[in-house]
């Protein structure tokens, strides 16, 4: 079976270029939410 998908986070902490697969705009700011919401008391969403 081969997998085609890219590993995202490794050893060192998110994989990949800003501006490319996976460190698009829209991957950093649902990185940055589940983040937040995560550290939030009661897992509040900020967004």
């Amino acid at each position: 079976m081969i997998d085609n998908k890219k590993k995202v986070f490794g050893t060192d902490g998110i994989r990949g270029k800003v501006g490319e697969y996976p460190m698009t705009v829209d991957f950093t700011m649902r990185l940055a939410s589940a983040i937040a919401s995560t550290l939030t008391p009661n897992g509040e969403q900020l967004l």
